[in-house]
């Protein structure tokens, strides 16, 4: 293949490892909600695992709490394939440390994917550069599950735009937002200081403009941060 005839660079993928993880607390001790054990390996080497053979370049984890604890135990793998971290200087909410990663490192686009969420399907789908002149400034996963009361749910329009939000408790079958993205620097805040979500508050506002496209990926969602689904993930994947 020949350098015009090459595809895009793989991407990095941002990995939001740095919340408290009170959920999962009572299970897993203190130990950050990415190092809780599956078997005898912790979550986190599991869904490196699954990234890099997705296709990313690299993994970069945004850390907080137990950021040390993170990054001992991910350093010898680090040796090995291309892994870095990037530690808050304060908690910065989900929309906060992802700019400050994307600010640290000088990346205008990556992947971002929460520290306690799985998919175990395709992602070729979030390979594609967003369509920047179409007005695409971030790419949602959904994933359809058969009960989306405990997710809350996602409205997506005729054009393949994510339209509006579900709030949890409405019960049935239907899309949810998997916690994993495509997106650039340009669909967050310019300059912002101190704690923002990326869920509450950039999101809506995205949508509104027309900005959020969705990305339907088959396989199965598990939320390890609660506790039943870190049970069954376990006996799933802890052999």
């Amino acid at each position: 293949m020949t350098a015009a005839q090459a595809g895009p660079p793989a991407p990095s993928c941002i990995i939001l490892a740095g919340g408290l993880g009170t959920r999962l607390r009572g299970v897993v001790g203190d130990r950050p909600k990415c190092l809780a054990p599956i078997g005898a390996r912790p979550f986190l080497a599991i869904q490196l695992d699954t990234l890099f053979a997705a296709g990313v370049g690299e993994v970069v984890l945004s850390l907080g709490f137990g950021a040390e604890q993170v990054i001992d135990a991910v350093r010898a793998d680090a040796a090995r394939r291309p892994i870095r971290w990037v530690v808050e200087p304060a908690l910065l909410g989900t929309g906060g440390a992802i700019a400050h990663v994307l600010d640290a490192l000088a990346l205008d686009e990556a992947w971002v994917a929460n520290g306690d969420t799985y998919l175990d399907g395709d992602l070729s789908a979030l390979h594609p550069p967003l369509d920047r002149a179409g007005g695409e400034r971030l790419r949602m996963a959904l994933v359809t599950v058969p009960d989306r009361g405990r997710f809350g749910g996602v409205q997506v329009d005729g054009r393949g735009r994510v339209s509006g939000f579900l709030e949890k408790g409405q019960q049935g079958p239907g899309p949810i937002n998997a916690g994993l993205y495509r997106l650039a620097r340009a669909a967050l805040p310019a300059a912002r200081p101190g704690a923002y979500s990326l869920e509450a508050d950039v999101l809506p506002g995205l949508v509104a403009q027309g900005a959020v496209t969705a990305c339907a990926l088959p396989g199965r969602f598990t939320d390890i941060g609660v506790p039943e689904d870190y049970r069954r993930f376990c006996a799933e994947h802890g052999g």
